[in-house]
């Protein structure tokens, strides 16, 4: 559809999430939320449930899209609410060695039903991601609740990761001593202590890691549900390191509930609701923990990397099994030279790459030159060129940008095309990151 016809019946509009004087959602923000609610299935919050989340958002420092028609059907939700809904924020991207780019993060996309294949996805996205290059991010990112809508707009899915579950009474002992000691304590008591500090460590040493939203801290660390209320069965726990001295120095931290079986056949799971670790040693042995609690079947975490220590560290490796994998965090690269100038390298070299963009942000040819684990960036043509080293879409160095997908798989793929095949695996080892890049944050 013409941007004149799109024009015709839709008007964009962007503001702020913000609270009236009697201290509830404006009548726009509340039903711009509506319509988040609508295209995510999920029921109005209660009044002072919506006050406290648009409280956060506004600490978020989110902006807010919507696409509004312009001749609204009487009686229906056109008159108040957006057709589309966008919105948009700086979360940092961490490449694991202390250093980060800042993304715009980008969330709560929707579409009415009524309303699609009318270009309101396309135009949202066009004016949000223009405004980041105006704004001056160097990448974007999202978390996808459908895994083929942003390819199209040079998303690449640069992280997955895997739903697993571990069967207790073949789990355990490890097969190798862990370390440290592992004490409960309450999520209040976590809140107020370690939470946000092992965080922090965590982020800091993990590439792809992205801080966390405002209002996330409260869910994961079962103060409430996600629907607003109190999680009075969400157990918490740390893990010590050797040598410390009080519950201050955690190195790590897990957060669960118990879901009980219901009939004879129906097992006893205890759910991991956040499971957060600044060493290898806190993680081996927060899994030992709880795979050690009585009275459950299946020990079942949701937020799993793609190579999993804890399979090595099984007592039987069979006790493991991958529920689901499925993409999980989406960079859109929109100053190349800005992103890879950012990252750190694993190896020196150079090479030269062209890169296709549809929507003309990222579009050219580009030489990177790296010296003592550092890049320089310089762009050498407006356009790709067909003789430059490594060729590829803005989506696909997307989802290099990382590390976690290999060039030298996307070549196989057909993905990103080189007439030297040393030249992908030149590139694999120098985006090679410190650690397994690992993402455990949804926005």
């Amino acid at each position: 559809m013409s941007n004149e016809a799109f024009d015709e019946r839709y008007e964009l509009r962007a503001f702020a999430p913000a609270l009236d004087e009697q201290g509830a959602p404006t009548a726009e923000t509340s039903a711009w939320m509506s319509a988040v609610g609508l295209g995510f299935h999920e029921a109005d919050a209660k009044p002072e449930h919506a006050a406290r989340a648009v409280a956060e958002y506004a600490a978020d420092g989110q902006t807010w899209l919507g696409a509004y028609r312009r001749d609204p059907v009487l009686g229906s939700v056109d008159e108040k609410w957006p057709a589309g809904t966008f919105a948009w924020f700086r979360k940092a991207l961490s490449w694991g060695d202390g250093s980060t780019v800042d993304t715009q993060a980008i969330s709560a996309v929707t579409v009415r039903p009524t309303e699609r294949r009318r270009g309101i996805l396309r135009a949202m996205m066009t004016h949000a991601l223009r405004q980041g290059v105006a704004e001056g991010y160097a990448v974007a990112s999202l978390t996808a609740s459908e895994g083929t809508i942003y390819r199209r707009f040079g998303f690449g899915s640069a992280i997955r990761e895997r739903a697993v579950s571990v069967r207790r009474e073949r789990a355990l002992p490890l097969l190798a001593p862990t370390s440290g000691t592992v004490t409960v304590v309450t999520p209040q008591w976590l809140e107020a202590g370690p939470a946000r500090s092992v965080f922090d460590r965590f982020d800091a040493r993990t590439p792809g890691s992205m801080v966390r939203n405002t209002g996330t801290w409260p869910v994961v660390l079962g103060l409430r549900g996600h629907d607003g209320e109190p999680a009075p069965e969400v157990r918490a726990a740390v893990h010590l390191p050797e040598g410390a001295t009080s519950a201050d120095d955690a190195d790590g931290y897990v957060t669960w509930r118990v879901k009980e079986g219901q009939g004879r056949d129906e097992e006893t799971v205890l759910q991991v609701v956040d499971l957060v670790y600044a060493s290898d040693q806190a993680y081996l042995a927060l899994w030992e923990f709880l795979l050690s609690i009585d009275l459950n079947d299946v020990v079942r975490y949701a937020r799993s990397r793609l190579d999993d220590p804890i399979v090595a560290a099984l007592g039987d490796n069979r006790a493991y099994d991958i529920d689901h994998e499925e993409d999980h965090v989406w960079l859109r690269v929109l100053d190349v030279p800005a992103v890879l100038g950012s990252r750190p390298y694993a190896v020196d070299g150079s090479l030269t790459l062209a890169v296709t963009d549809a929507m003309g942000f990222a579009a050219g040819t580009y030489r990177l030159d790296v010296v003592d684990g550092r890049g320089t960036v310089t762009r050498t043509a407006e356009s790709p060129v067909s003789d430059a080293d490594v060729r590829l879409d803005v989506a696909d160095l997307g989802a290099l940008l990382i590390g976690s997908v290999s060039p030298v798989t996307l070549a196989a793929a057909g993905l990103v095309r080189a007439d030297d095949p040393a030249v992908v695996v030149r590139l694999r080892a120098m985006l090679l990151p410190i650690r397994t890049p690992h993402g455990i944050t949804y926005f």
